[in-house]
């Protein structure tokens, strides 16, 4: 393990060779300021998710914590796993505050950094919510479509709307309209899959009138309006061999307009197995596509998400980023938006799809016993530890078991046997990786506690907020109806062009 300085830091992420910046602090920390480029995989879930972010075990790894320790001990767990290269932040998030550099709150900066520059780069129209709802009492002919995904759409959206998420607006627009002249327009919850859905379709220069939805389903609630709750209209899955052709048309010409390169099945392969340089393979078709069948190795990350948050599907940058999509249309325009996000991204031209079935890692060593044993293990005086999610405890937690999260586990005084409940069992075995205890391991939600004869509690205020460090505390009401959140949430997202320095605006280039 080396240690940096930011100063050091910051001039090894301008270079070019592999690097993945990870923040190993909990949701909480995370959400309340972190640097640009980081990805988040906390230190409660790392073994379990690091090798999806950054597979390479050559890949240069930055670790950054509160300056308390924790990115050490992530380090001897990374290195046990055979990663070579790790590097810590000396100071901490302290330190890189205190060497003048930014911290971002919330999610995703750069994905939703780079919405707004699309906006002020490229010049996408919009429409406020006033106007839409003057459109729609006035009778207007125009097509409204929610860029995100089904189960956000059926949570909330504007009323009339129909669920298309981003990547499928391109394919599928056509299809959905009764009238072809009619002016489209493109909603999300705020700005960023708004400006990209709708940037997305004018790149086909196509002859109608393309808007994005100002501020969302959240400019509709701050407005006055009522949103529409539990919705299932849905894009059209079938289309005619008409639409499918002007697919790939479409495809092919972007593709040699914004010069973005296929590659076929055996560079695919090779790139794979290349021990020494990261290839990330991303299927970006629907989630029913996806299951039918896919290209071996790939992972579902639909493309209007991937592009919306870059930061939560990988992290080592300058690595090779593989898209596909049998019509080649969602491929070609994710691609484009990746490319413009700084990233190596390419198409694969390949139809073969081969049938995979996840696979379920189990980590644990431990004992695994079932509730109904549980009470048996209590008598013998063992300590029960939660290590559900904060909110999950103060709804119902066995009575005498102390919440707790992996990184918090040195500030318990334990003595003797331990037993963990927990409802994810890798979560459960990491966090029993740091307790020098015998530990058993209880799987289970709540439900069917009190018939079990435990005697079940609720705490609505413990653990108290200052320790649910796994929370996302940022603007966490605005989608249930907090219009204070709401306007604080639009007031961050419009102001990160403000926040970038030169490095960090030299990376969103739209192409």
């Amino acid at each position: 393990m080396e240690i940096m300085s930011p100063e050091q830091v910051k001039k090894l992420l301008g270079n070019q060779q592999e690097v993945a910046f990870i923040d190993v602090r909990e949701t909480a920390d995370y959400g309340r300021g972190h640097p640009f480029f980081v990805s988040h995989v906390a230190y409660s879930i790392l073994e379990a998710k690091i090798t999806s972010f950054v597979p390479c075990l050559k890949t240069t790894v930055i670790l950054i914590d509160n300056g308390d320790g924790i990115s050490e001990k992530a380090s001897l767990h990374l290195g046990e796993m055979g990663y070579q290269n790790i590097i810590t932040v000396k100071g901490g998030i302290n330190a890189w505050r205190d060497a003048g550099y930014a911290l971002y709150e919330g999610i995703s900066a750069p994905s939703k950094s780079f919405g707004e520059v699309v906006e002020h780069e490229l010049g996408t129209p919009s429409i406020t919510a006033t106007e839409l709802k003057a459109r729609m009492d006035a009778g207007d002919d125009f097509l409204l479509l929610d860029g995100r995904t089904p189960a956000e759409f059926n949570k909330m959206t504007i009323p009339g709307s129909t669920s298309c998420p981003n990547a499928e607006l391109a394919l599928r627009y056509r299809a959905m309209m009764e009238n072809p002249n009619a002016d489209i327009i493109v909603n999300c919850a705020g700005r960023t899959r708004s400006l990209i859905g709708a940037q997305s379709l004018r790149l086909l220069e196509i002859n109608n009138n393309v808007y994005a939805l100002e501020n969302g389903t959240m400019g509709w609630k701050i407005a006055g309006l009522e949103l529409e709750h539990g919705a299932i209209r849905s894009f059209p899955s079938d289309l005619n061999e008409g639409a499918l052709v002007e697919a790939v048309k479409n495809a092919e010409t972007l593709s040699q307009k914004y010069s973005i390169e296929t590659i076929d099945q055996n560079t695919l392969k090779a790139w794979q197995s290349d021990k020494d340089r990261t290839t990330y393979t991303f299927d970006v078709r629907t989630e029913e596509e996806f299951t039918e069948g896919h290209v071996s190795g790939a992972t579902h990350a639909p493309g209007g998400q991937l592009v919306q948050a870059t930061d939560q599907w990988f992290a080592t940058r300058n690595a090779r980023i593989v898209v596909y999509d049998n019509h080649k249309i969602r491929a070609v325009i994710t691609a484009i938006w990746l490319k413009g996000m700084g990233h190596d991204a390419y198409v694969l031209d390949n139809d073969e799809l081969i049938t995979e079935k996840s696979k379920n890692a189990r980590y644990s060593n431990c004992e695994t016993i079932p509730i109904g044993r549980l009470a048996a293990k209590l008598e013998d005086g063992v300590t029960l530890l939660d290590v559900r999610s904060s909110q999950a405890y103060r709804d119902a937690h066995i009575e005498g078991a102390l919440w707790t999260i992996r990184p918090k586990l040195s500030e318990l005084n334990i003595k003797g046997d331990v037993v963990i409940i927990a409802d994810d069992i890798s979560i459960a075995d990491l966090a029993a990786k740091d307790i020098d205890a015998d530990v058993s391991i209880s799987i289970s939600s709540f439900g069917g506690w009190d018939i079990m004869g435990f005697k079940v509690v609720s705490t609505p205020n413990n653990p108290p907020d200052e320790d649910r460090i796994d929370f996302q505390f940022h603007t966490h009401a605005r989608h249930s109806g907090n219009l204070d959140h709401a306007r604080e949430y639009l007031r961050w997202e419009t102001g990160l062009m403000d926040q970038m320095d030169d490095q960090e605006k030299a990376t969103l280039k739209p192409l």
